[in-house]
């Protein structure tokens, strides 16, 4: 799908990946919805976007999800792209893990994507076409102790994008992921949880730049593959050659 004109959603837009995947949007002449929780970091960066619009919303509150989505169908008469990004982690042991935070994981990084999923569905079907990019991650083909929620839920997000993709192909609907590495946000200073073991480092300063996670998802709408990795190691992990 071409870039420019066309009108796509970012959740998770106000930081990390999500800012920098809007930037990027924008720069390539594209509308952009931003959608985060916070209201004034939103409107600063529509200021700042050429022909953005920032929409409140909680991805952990399905019919926030639903209103954001109709409300920017109504905004912009269309919409042609989703990217999937809002999300955050939780470090914890197996014996530790709190059922509330649990819940809470998998409502934000699995079902609130799923959610908004099904609210663009049927505006991309009616126009015979649609790209919808799931920001996953690499701790899915991972065993990384403290992280068991987290990879478990990008495990699932892993099922749902694939099968969606199988099942939307005939719709003109394209359903990637891209699968980031250590990338330097804030998302490890940002997790939930606090493991008596420690857990591991949330000092992501030496990872990859959100620019360049950006550029994959990016590349995921122009092209339309099913996986983009960000490194040749989480490509094997996954067993894609």
């Amino acid at each position: 799908m071409q870039i420019q004109d066309r009108v796509f959603i970012v959740t998770g837009a106000s930081s990390g990946i999500g800012l920098s995947t809007a930037t990027a949007l924008a720069e390539g002449g594209a509308q952009v919805a931003l959608l985060a929780r916070s209201k004034a970091a939103l409107v600063e960066l529509s200021s700042r976007l050429p022909r953005s619009w920032p929409v409140v919303a909680d991805m952990t509150d399905f019919e926030s999800v639903r209103q954001a989505v109709r409300e920017v169908h109504q905004h912009y008469g269309r919409i042609d792209g989703l990217i999937n990004n809002a999300g955050r982690s939780y470090a914890a042991a197996v014996e530790e893990i709190d059922p509330v935070i649990f819940d809470e994981i998998f409502h934000l990084n699995v079902l609130g994507p799923i959610v908004a999923m099904q609210a663009v569905i049927p505006i991309m079907r009616s126009a015979g076409a649609g790209s919808i990019v799931n920001v996953n991650s690499g701790t899915a083909f991972m065993t990384v102790p403290q992280y068991s929620v987290y990879s478990s839920s990008k495990r699932a997000l892993l099922g749902f994008s694939l099968t969606a993709r199988a099942e939307l192909e005939k719709d003109g609907i394209v359903v990637s992921e891209v699968y980031p590495f250590i990338t330097d946000t804030n998302f490890g200073k940002n997790r939930m949880g606090n493991p008596s073991g420690g857990g591991p480092s949330a000092n992501y300063a030496e990872g990859d730049k959100p620019e360049f996670v950006a550029g994959l998802i990016l590349k995921a709408i122009e092209e339309g593959l099913a996986q983009y990795f960000a490194n040749d190691r989480l490509r094997r992990l996954a067993g894609v050659k």
